[in-house]
């Protein structure tokens, strides 16, 4: 077959929605365009180095299949011997070697062997009745970044250099997107491995204290400066630790986790609250190009009934009591830690059992068309009587207040009802 270079083709790619960052979405939408238009089958690859975010190509001529289309029976067939995400590792003399060295666009009538052999015999069988080939580059700002091909089967003739003109500027255009695809890629696939290392350990379930909690990054983000830690304490007491780093993304999720762990080892100490604000704060002065944050750290203790706390420039936790009342704590309010303050302040409170403390960050409750003074108010309203699930509560307290603006986490405690020393 012939294919009419004229006809409707590469100005579609510009029409492609920017915000489907998916190199899956990109390589099966380039191929509906190529296939049948330019050949009877026709695979995209990406560079393996793009993926892994290597920007010295350093002579790896390493490819994934990202997709391939074969026209009649032999599609499903490729589909299953040739599968997406299959690596290939191609030599330098090969055509596929050559325009990966940027020798331009290769056309040929069949496979190099060396390629042939490194494929299954499924896609031996289909890509033996294909007679004329042609591989193209895909590239973004003048960078290879992967290989659109096409074929023929039958007595193909050659493609001629109006086809092959015409799918070289096809997959020019797609270049751009699977750069942007693959970039995204490699960012979330980093920042959900970054996510996994930060996320604390599994936090020991108290003994006498109900605690539940969500923590959950701004939109955009796949991690936060919010923190929360929960420290099993002698006595059956149970230490709380809630924070939020300033800014969002890898820098702040850094520093949290430096704070995060220096706090934890503080509050391993058995230290009173105020005492730990203040190391705290020294050590949060110590890290490297200094950094800011808000915290609060609550000591529940069942058996006296009470909360300790300490604030650094956090906003006070809600008590939301069994009878529907609810108030906020008088707390000395103390400055965030990194700035030097040293000195921090404490109160202890009764905590009855069946009462609701909750501890959350300004994500919850504050965004640029809510003051924090109304969020508060929003949050006593929907814990007032609250006797339930904690878990569910959380949830609810999310899906209700949230603004998606914000990291956000809430973390709420309860001595169990009825609960006796």
């Amino acid at each position: 077959m012939t294919a009419d270079p004229s006809g409707a083709g590469p100005e579609e790619i510009g029409q492609w929605p920017g915000s489907r960052l998916d190199l899956t979405d990109i390589a099966g939408l380039l191929l509906d365009i190529a296939v049948p238009r330019y050949g009877d089958g026709g695979a995209v690859f990406v560079l393996e180095r793009l993926l892994a975010g290597q920007t010295d190509p350093g002579g790896q001529l390493v490819v994934r299949r990202l997709a391939n289309r074969f026209a009649g029976p032999d599609g499903e067939l490729a589909r299953a011997a040739m599968p997406a995400g299959e690596l290939l590792a191609f030599t330098a003399d090969s055509h596929y070697g050559q325009l990966l060295s940027g020798a331009g666009p290769q056309r040929f009538g069949i496979l190099d062997q060396a390629v042939m052999d490194r494929i299954r015999p499924g896609g031996r069988q289909v890509l033996a009745r294909h007679r004329s080939f042609l591989a193209v580059p895909m590239t973004a700002h003048g960078v290879m970044v992967g290989v659109l091909v096409v074929s023929r089967t039958g007595r193909a003739e050659p493609y001629t250099n109006a086809e092959t003109a015409a799918v070289a500027d096809l997959a020019a255009r797609a270049g751009a997107s699977v750069a942007d695809a693959a970039e995204f890629a490699r960012r979330r696939r980093d920042g959900e491995a970054l996510r996994r290392g930060l996320a604390p350990a599994a936090p020991p379930v108290p003994d006498r204290v109900e605690v539940a909690w969500r923590s959950l990054p701004a939109p955009g983000h796949l991690v936060g400066g919010d923190w929360w830690d929960i420290v099993a304490l002698p006595g059956g007491r149970t230490g709380l630790v809630v924070g939020d780093v300033m800014g969002h993304g890898l820098t702040a999720a850094m520093l949290l986790a430096q704070l995060r762990a220096a706090a934890h080892t503080l509050a391993d100490l058995d230290l009173e609250p105020a005492e730990l604000m203040g190391r705290l704060d020294r050590s949060a002065a110590a890290l490297p190009g200094g950094t800011c944050a808000t915290c609060v750290y609550a000591v529940v203790d069942p058996a006296e009934g009470s909360c300790t706390m300490s604030l650094a420039g956090h906003l006070s936790p809600v008590l939301a009591l069994p009878d529907g009342r609810t108030h906020l704590p008088a707390l000395p309010a103390g400055l965030p830690v990194g700035l030097g303050a040293s000195q921090f302040g404490q109160a202890r409170i009764k905590l009855p059992p069946g009462a609701v403390l909750a501890l959350y960050t300004d994500g919850l409750v504050e965004s640029r068309t809510r003051s924090f003074t109304k969020g508060v108010l929003a949050l006593r309203s929907a814990i007032s009587g609250e006797h339930g699930d904690l878990a569910g509560t959380c949830d609810t307290l999310i899906e209700s207040l949230r603004h998606q603006e914000d990291d956000v986490t809430v973390l709420l405690a309860r001595i169990p009802p009825g609960y006796s020393a």
